[in-house]
């Protein structure tokens, strides 16, 4: 055998450990602090972020094994037609009585932190660290296959449901932080389209400019009397006075 088929080898049956313990809830530990290091992380984000991830990622392996799914290899790019989108599905409910039971000993602010962050793509976001640590040992979130299956993991269940079983009082005056990773921005999406006008209705984003940035979101928050056209329309003049056409380019804010 030559060195190169040693090492992939290798590397191949550290990735199988990895799948296998992760299913049982063995997971390496991730040092938030350090993989976003650009971020300001207090103790209940980082508690938060643990508590999602000893969580969400076991399930994840879970169902992915039962489908005999490799996350590793270049089928996952493309998860259509495996029956993973009904799988994880089901497990949601599963989950949120994992949550449930894991934030009876936990404070106010970090269910807070757990509920907004599992609105924003916190279970996706834990997956890719995982993912990352275990084909690099490296503290770093994997950003390269991963992304296709991204909208699997968002939580569905409606922010006011999610709040009542985590114990959560929405209107707390709590931070909804953002975790910068290279020249991205994580836990910037929605889970739907109620949950983007809560988030406008706690003040954490403007209505026209949220708007701007989704025309799906636009159509919805013109449709419930948040913003206007005209609005949004004065607001792309004040941050494009010249007109140019990639100024405010748009985005998916929706999973």
């Amino acid at each position: 055998m030559s060195l190169s088929s040693a090492v992939q080898q290798g590397h191949e049956q550290n990735q199988q450990f990895h799948r296998q313990y992760g299913a049982n809830a063995l997971l390496p530990a991730i040092d938030w602090k350090t993989l976003f290091q650009h971020s300001k992380l207090e103790h209940a984000h980082i508690e938060a972020l643990n508590t999602i991830y000893q969580t969400a990622v076991p399930l994840a392996l879970q169902v992915f094994d039962e489908l005999h799914f490799d996350v590793f290899s270049p089928a996952a790019y493309k998860p259509q037609g495996l029956g993973l989108f009904e799988k994880l599905s089901e497990q949601e409910q599963k989950l949120l009585r994992s949550l449930e039971t894991e934030c009876d000993c936990l404070g106010a602010t970090t269910r807070h932190q757990i509920w907004s962050m599992l609105l924003r793509g916190g279970a996706v976001l834990v997956f890719k660290a995982w993912l990352g640590k275990v084909k690099t040992d490296k503290t770093e979130l994997d950003t390269s296959q991963f992304d296709e299956l991204s909208d699997l993991l968002f939580i569905k269940t409606p922010p006011h449901e999610l709040a009542q079983r985590l114990g959560v009082d929405i209107h707390s005056h709590e931070d909804h932080i953002f975790l910068m990773y290279g020249n991205d921005v994580y836990l910037d999406r929605f889970n739907s389209l109620e949950t983007a006008a809560l988030f406008v209705d706690l003040g954490v984003y403007d209505p026209a400019f949220l708007s701007l940035r989704d025309d799906r979101i636009a159509d919805y928050l013109k449709s419930q009397d948040y913003v206007t056209q005209e609005q949004i329309d004065e607001l792309q003049c004040a941050l494009n006075p010249l007109f140019c056409t990639d100024a405010t380019p748009k985005q998916d804010c929706l999973a």
